[in-house]
């Protein structure tokens, strides 16, 4: 029987839903809301809009034991399940604390794989009954 990996088990760098307060930012517009998806090296917002944001995004979250929000200059593309967001520049301490509140929240298996094939590639695991 063939079965995919979940999302956490497939990506070398996996998403964690964390139920948080965030807004983005493009061009002097702004969306916000509640709830993403995060990893060290981007986000998925779960915004259902079709309009299209500029090149220049910023993402802004409020991460736990921090006073300051959470801030990446980010490259949007448009998903089903929302807009996913790839980091371009973010600041070492908050990419630091980013690191601490994965690792916090969710433990060893917020730890990127480094003998994992990246994501682009799909990984099927075979179990025999």
């Amino acid at each position: 029987m063939r079965t995919t990996l979940s999302s956490a088990e497939r990506r070398r760098h996996p998403r964690f839903f964390l139920d948080l307060d965030w807004f983005v930012e493009s061009n002097g517009c702004s969306a916000m809301g509640r709830g993403l998806e995060l990893t060290v090296r981007g986000a998925c917002l779960p915004v259902a809009c079709r309009s299209t944001f500029a090149d220049a995004v910023t993402l802004h979250v409020s991460l736990p034991a921090r006073e300051r929000l959470f801030k990446a200059r980010c490259i949007a593309f448009a998903s089903a399940r929302g807009w996913r967001l790839q980091f371009t520049e973010v600041s070492p301490d908050d990419l630091q604390l980013l690191g601490h509140t994965l690792i916090g929240e969710f433990g060893v298996l917020a730890m990127p794989e480094t003998g994992r094939a990246s994501s682009d590639q799909q990984v099927v695991r075979l179990q025999r009954e």
